[in-house]
């Protein structure tokens, strides 16, 4: 283990996170702004390309180009996620330099979130037992004589989503990082073709990876809620904290883009650019002849 880290430490490692954040971010965006400008291109007569028949050679190529791109997105997304997790570690208060080590050696990202969610718990609800800062010893399903029902269901619910969704995108972005974009292969050392991967792989786009892009900010900010704030310090409501005030809205959210994830709707979501786009040039033309 490294020397314990000061408070000034704790806070330029925050901000290293923060930064490559905000550039992944960025790239995020401009990669996202090209694939909606794909979606609106047209040919030489001005027709939309995406509107052709699906043989038409020009949207046969503008679907290779958009699969690309998605790909790349759909790997800026969950290295996005990834550094996320890095700066919630430096979050200020919040982690021992115990906990910090314990949490940074963890072999997967998955167990890593794991990991993050039931130690932050623990501390949110004093849980984390004397000599045990890592809270291996802690089994949160047991706590309902402690804690009540509803909290216990709260935490149970967010380590299903991270079962159910943040996983998932994790397998994803290791096969698109390893460049089987058309064509997905097992694990471990991808020597046998999978068609259960291939599928999913497929059915990522747009929509998919903008949604799982929101639903890990609002689960981050969960976490940050959790680990962050005491209910009496809460101005909102001194009785309850953050994480407990804004749960019902922020699971509401999730929801809502897990649908979309399971039910991506691509073809209604280019359908919208295109309309936007067509009324635009309608609105232009007729503000320039007035």
């Amino acid at each position: 283990m490294r020397s314990p880290m000061t408070e000034q430490e704790i806070e330029q490692y925050f901000l290293y996170h923060n930064e490559n954040i905000k550039l992944l971010k960025i790239g995020f965006d401009h990669v996202r702004d090209h694939i909606k400008t794909l979606y609106k291109r047209k040919t030489k007569d001005g027709a939309y390309i995406f509107a052709l028949d699906d043989v038409h050679p020009e949207k046969i190529q503008n679907r290779k180009v958009e699969k690309s791109l998605s790909r790349i997105l759909s790997g800026i997304q969950v290295s996005w996620a990834e550094e996320s997790i890095k700066r919630l570690l430096y979050e200020k208060n919040l982690f021992t330099e115990l906990q910090r080590e314990y949490l940074l050696t963890r072999p997967a990202l998955d167990q890593r979130w794991y990991s993050t969610l039931k130690i932050v718990f623990s501390i949110a609800y004093d849980l984390v037992p004397p000599g045990d800062q890592i809270c291996d010893t802690v089994t949160v399903e047991n706590e309902r004589r402690n804690l009540g029902d509803e909290l216990v269901d709260h935490y149970l619910e967010l380590k299903g989503i991270i079962t159910d969704n943040l996983v998932p995108n994790f397998s994803i972005r290791n096969k698109v990082q390893h460049g089987e974009w058309e064509y997905a292969f097992r694990p471990k050392y991808s020597a046998e073709f999978s068609q259960d991967l291939t599928e999913k792989v497929n059915k990522e786009n747009i929509v998919t990876t903008t949604s799982r892009y929101t639903l890990v900010n609002t689960f981050y900010q969960m976490i940050v809620d959790l680990g962050r704030f005491k209910s009496n310090r809460f101005a909102l409501d001194s009785m309850l904290t953050p994480f407990e005030y804004f749960y019902s809205r922020s699971i509401k959210k999730i929801r809502f883009e897990i649908t979309k994830i399971e039910s991506p709707a691509l073809e209604s979501y280019i359908s919208d650019l295109v309309d936007k786009d067509s009324r635009g040039k309608i609105y232009r033309e007729h503000m320039n002849t007035n």
